[in-house]
């Protein structure tokens, strides 16, 4: 099939997917179903061993049961892929095939509605540990930036990717024991945080102890006068990756903005070492930043488990100058200075400068030994890139208006047992998402009393009363009311589905109200109230969430990149950088209503300036905004769209090197919604036989010589191939080998015959199947939406859902395909 006519093939397939209705009498569409796959597969799907183990003998006449739309669905997916009939058997005419995917999704629609006894509703589900975190953090006002209280939660279930599907997401003895214990600390952080405070100043000038391992050097060389940061803050060994702050050992005392300034300057960015002995980039700029430090982590000189970025800056070479910030710490926090962009491993950089640049070492320590020996003479003498602090001041909390805690929390009242119920009613309206009565209040006030009773003063049993409420079902739990005639939800039901679909946390306000009105069942308040929430900054959690989920961005980093080939990947911090790219790329589509297909071949990007030297783009972003997105044109068009973002094809990779395998089980399962068969038990990863191989390409070819594995192959490798031009973090790469003997060859074939010569055709290729990709993130999103996974009924819901869309709209954009699903009735139903 040539290109062109392929063209025609999927665009064609697009109105039949399209149109496909269910006025179709069944008698109408099963005949000719029927008699195809007698034709073209009951042969092989029968018997006592049917191929792929699925039998198609038995599906006509169809029967008002789920595995018969398992079955017509699993008959689509096979067509549409081109992966049936096998090419060595008799071939279809494509118009023919045309008409069997219509006849098969007639079928399947007509037959989900009369199979309404299934169930397809959420059942109850929890909240997730990234909804809790937005949850608590909503309502009590709580800036979580450093403090994480689901850390210590289990790790979420994931199913098919997602971590809200409501079936998985079970609830421990454990895990009830941490909620105790989250809620604990919430309610005093907000507490805290409402409670008058007094401003406090601190200056440093020298004893700055940094660590043991610099302990001797840094007394010798210069007697712990100022701070010194060499390494990178992600460095498996650092030294000098970190800078606490001396003389604050239990952090500071109040939670809120508080100033830092800084005298510091940059040195020996034009060191005379190596970049082989110095690794690291002095031709750009050398960045520090700040980082939180948990006090009650005793360790202050490694990475701690939640340490976000507070400020960077670019500090000017050789000459010392102030800088100043304004930066939020929680109450025992402590700013910790690092050197973002700095060294890979300075540990092992003493015994470099000895072995290549012995002639800069005074002759006198020429004769060192060892790494203490080593690292005491480089430092002294030697000219390692480094940031020296001097001086340090830091004052704060900065004066404020009322918090945010405090006006959520408290607001008008002192908690006086007289306004106490009042009080409670309140927290519970916003804390359970919905309107409580005086019933659902009762036990709670029962247990406040109880405590006052017993002696507790008001204010410690008001809190353990809100304590008690954060641990109770109602604020846990998802329980969307519903009509009981129609099964569907309530205006408050539907406020929360839309909120934490859309933004990952409660409603806010203006939602809450358009609830308790009733206002938010009326289509056209609905529809705004989507577009309002999906313009929003609180969309980015629900791009980003959903991006974990349907990309498998949440894996980044569990397979990481090999240190010493990919140091780059560390010493620039681009894992976190990788996932913002994509997030802010999908966000600004969704929020300018793009077509879906802009996602496979947007000309433009977001990268900072680390993403971008990966990128090979620094000349578009300045040094002085290194930290900063940018949106940014893409020259190389093997770069263009999502399948040339290097969170994808990291994640695809298994952090030592590439697989045209998995990176085409990853095309075929994310981008198109095809789930790849597990290979058989009999077969082997690669067989012993292709040990003569010389490169990927011939092991895959030879792997396909068996005929178990020819089927699957011939679907997943094509796409793999494509992306092989992409090294393990998404540096591009023409050859395998740092000699460059290998080349890679990135051409492929697709089942239909599509041939291509690279991503940018593969990019076209899947573009040109609009239909196949907008069914497949509409699912994505449905299942997001739901929090369950799809079911046999799901495939025809869809397939209305884009049928009145197209309708409608006439193509395929983003926001109008979130809009077509929050007013679906699949949407408003449990």
């Amino acid at each position: 099939m040539t290109r062109s006519s392929a063209h025609i093939f999927w665009s064609c397939l697009l109105l039949v997917l399209i149109a496909a209705t269910p006025v179709l009498a069944q008698q109408t569409a099963a005949q000719p179903l029927s008699q195809f796959l007698k034709q073209y597969c009951i042969d092989c799907h029968s018997g006592q061993d049917p191929g792929g183990e699925r039998d198609l003998s038995g599906l006509f006449p169809l029967a008002e049961h789920p595995d018969s739309l398992r079955s017509l669905q699993e008959v689509i997916d096979q067509l549409v892929l081109s992966r049936m009939p096998p090419q060595d058997a008799e071939q279809p005419d494509s118009e023919v095939v045309l008409q069997m995917i219509q006849a098969a999704r007639s079928l399947q629609t007509e037959l989900s509605e009369r199979v309404q006894h299934l169930p397809s509703t959420t059942v109850l589900r929890r909240l997730n540990r990234r909804e809790y975190r937005n949850t608590v953090s909503a309502l009590l006002g709580l800036p979580l930036h450093a403090v994480d209280p689901t850390q210590t939660f289990p790790d979420d279930q994931v199913s098919a990717g997602f971590d809200n599907i409501s079936s998985s997401l079970s609830t421990s003895g454990f895990l009830l024991q941490e909620y105790l214990e989250a809620a604990d600390i919430c309610i005093e952080k907000a507490w805290q945080q409402s409670q008058p405070v007094t401003s406090e100043s601190w200056h440093f000038t020298d004893k700055f102890f940094q660590q043991q391992e610099l302990a001797i050097a840094h007394r010798n060389a210069f007697d712990h006068r100022f701070m010194v940061l060499y390494d990178h803050p992600l460095n498996d060994k650092p030294e000098g990756a970190y800078g606490p702050v001396p003389g604050l050992p239990q952090g500071v005392p109040f939670d809120g903005i508080y100033t830092v300034r800084i005298l510091a300057e940059a040195l020996h960015r034009d060191t005379p070492y190596s970049p082989r002995v110095a690794q690291i980039d002095c031709s750009e700029p050398f960045r520090l930043g700040i980082r939180p430090g948990d006090t009650r982590i005793r360790d202050q000189v490694h990475i701690q488990p939640v340490q976000p970025l507070l400020a960077e800056t670019v500090i000017a070479d050789n000459q010392q100058q102030w800088y100043e910030f304004n930066i939020w710490l929680d109450r025992g926090f402590v700013p910790r200075f690092t050197f973002e962009n700095g060294q890979h491993d300075v540990r092992n950089a003493y015994a470099r400068v000895f072995r290549e640049h012995k002639d800069t070492i005074p002759e006198e320590l020429r004769g060192s030994r060892g790494i203490v020996e080593m690292r005491n003479s480089v430092i002294a003498t030697g000219y390692l890139p480094q940031i020296r602090i001097y001086e340090i001041d830091i004052s704060g909390p900065l004066p404020r208006a009322a918090t945010k805690s405090e006006q959520l929390l408290i607001a008008d009242v002192n908690l006086d047992p007289d306004q106490f119920p009042q009080f409670l009613s309140r927290f519970l309206r916003r804390a359970w998402r919905r309107p409580v009565n005086s019933s659902d209040s009762a036990p709670l006030l029962q247990l406040y009393e109880q405590q006052r009773r017993q002696g507790t003063d008001d204010l410690a049993a008001a809190r353990n009363t809100l304590k008690a409420a954060l641990c109770s079902p109602e604020f846990l739990y998802f329980k969307p009311p519903s009509e009981a005639a129609s099964g569907t939800l309530t205006a408050h039901g539907l406020a929360e589905r839309l909120a934490y679909f859309l933004t990952s946390a409660p409603p806010d306000d203006a939602l809450a109200r358009l609830a308790d009105t009733g206002e938010i069942l009326q289509p056209q308040v609905l529809a705004a109230q989507t577009t309002r929430l999906l313009q929003s900054p609180a969309s980015e959690r629900f791009v980003a969430d959903f991006a974990d989920s349907w990309l498998n961005l949440r894996e980044l980093g569990n397979m990481p990149p090999d240190a010493r080939s990919f140091q780059l990947y560390y010493s620039l911090g681009l894992q976190d950088d990788m996932k913002q790219e994509t997030v802010l790329f999908l966000q600004q589509l969704i929020q300018d209503n793009e077509p879906a297909t802009q996602i496979l071949r947007a000309e433009h990007t977001f990268v900072n300036r680390d993403l971008a030297r990966l990128y090979e783009l620094t000349d578009q972003i300045p040094p002085e905004e290194a930290a900063t997105f940018h949106r940014v044109t893409l020259p190389d068009t093997k770069r263009r769209g999502l399948l040339g973002h290097a969170s994808v094809l990291t994640v695809s990779a298994n952090g030592i090197e590439t697989s045209p395998v998995v990176r085409g089980v990853w095309v075929l399962e994310k981008i198109l919604g095809f789930r790849a068969p597990p290979p058989p038990d009999n077969v082997p990863a690669i067989d012993p036989d292709v040990r003569g191989a010389t490169s990927i390409r011939t092991q895959l070819e030879q792997h396909r010589e068996n005929a178990a594995c020819a089927q699957c192959h011939r679907l997943i490798d094509p796409p793999g191939f494509a992306l092989e031009g992409f090294d393990p973090i998404g540096r591009s790469r023409n050859f395998y080998d740092a000699q460059r003997r290998i080349p890679i060859d990135t051409a492929g074939v697709l089942p239909d015959s599509t041939e291509f010569a690279g991503i940018a055709d593969l990019r076209s290729a899947l573009a040109a199947r609009e239909d196949v990709f907008v069914r497949n993130i509409t699912l994505q999103l449905l299942t997001y939406a739901l929090g369950r996974l799809p079911g046999p009924q799901d495939q025809a819901t869809i397939t209305s859902l884009l049928r009145r869309h197209f309708d409608e709209h006439g193509d395929f954009r983003l926001q109008d395909l979130i809009l077509s699903i929050t007013s679906s009735t699949a949407f408003r139903n449990r």
